[in-house]
């Protein structure tokens, strides 16, 4: 068994080997080629950075890692993990740990960060090995969306771009890597944002995957809140897109937010743990 960077990949290996991993999953997926692509792009997935198991030059197990700098530290995100099922039990994904953590030591990588279903009690462990710990609990929701009450005094406009500072106070809680304003700013080409105007006061807004139909981030200014101003924000969405919307780890923490997503009728379907490695 060979274990090296996956510098060089062909894209079409990576697919096969990444869809035989996630075949049987909790929460089972296929990607297409295209699909891969974006979700790589997305997660900044860095090839130099990751890491494959190869048996007799057949690539069996990976570790994909995006990069960013994240509040001036270096980080990486564990963007998946996956060990074909014939080959599981043997340990892979310690041993491409093993191989891949004085490489981000060297490179000055801080921390790496990834998210597990709480129920893969298997891989919690094995990243527990590595030493990575638990930070905080997610929550995934996904659902057809009810109409809840909207407020006509409200304007939505399509915002042209995004004034972050401002926009970071109306946050409760920090949004995850994918969820995350260092992601979205070099995706915000495949997304759309809309801002909720109150005369001419910006009080709230929502970025949208309309690909994926995933809210990325929504958020209302914290003397706006319970007049409508979310719910209008997604019932607009819903005009051009559709009902059915998902979004991915909810801090759990914040029961408001959650029963914001549990209003609209969306579905918890899974939940995740945050895990964090720090490395210097």
């Amino acid at each position: 068994m060979e274990v090296k960077t996956l510098e060089g990949i062909e894209t079409k290996q990576l697919l096969e080997v990444f869809n035989a991993a996630f075949s049987d999953y909790f929460v089972p997926f296929q990607l297409t080629e295209a699909l891969l692509i974006a979700k790589m792009k997305a997660d900044k997935v860095d090839l130099s950075i990751s890491v494959g198991a190869f048996d007799n030059n057949t690539l069996v197990a990976f570790v994909l890692h995006g990069f960013d700098v994240v509040d001036r530290k270096m980080q990486v995100y564990n963007a998946g993990t996956g060990v074909v099922p014939e080959k599981r039990g043997n340990g892979l994904t310690q041993k491409l740990y093993r191989f891949v953590l004085p490489l981000l030591e060297h490179k000055g990588i801080d921390s790496i960060v990834l998210e597990v279903i709480d129920k893969n009690v298997q891989a919690i462990k094995s990243y527990s090995k590595i030493g990575f710990v638990a930070r905080r609990k997610l929550v995934c929701y996904k659902g057809d969306h009810r109409i809840q009450k909207t407020n006509q005094d409200i304007q939505i406009k399509e915002l042209q771009y995004i004034p972050w500072a401002p926009l970071e106070s109306f946050w409760d809680l920090q949004p995850t890597w994918q969820n995350s304003k260092h992601v979205l700013k070099a995706m915000l080409q495949d997304h759309i944002a809309l801002g909720a105007y109150s005369k001419a006061q910006l009080t709230g807004y929502i970025i949208f995957n309309p690909l994926t139909k995933r809210i990325q981030q929504i958020a209302v200014d914290k003397d706006f809140r319970r007049m409508g101003i979310a719910s209008t924000l997604v019932a607009e969405l819903t005009k051009k897109y559709g009902k059915t919307l998902s979004v991915i780890n909810v801090d759990k923490a914040f029961k408001g937010t959650n029963q914001f997503f549990n209003a609209l009728g969306f579905k918890n379907y899974v939940e995740q743990l945050e895990m964090v490695l720090n490395i210097n």
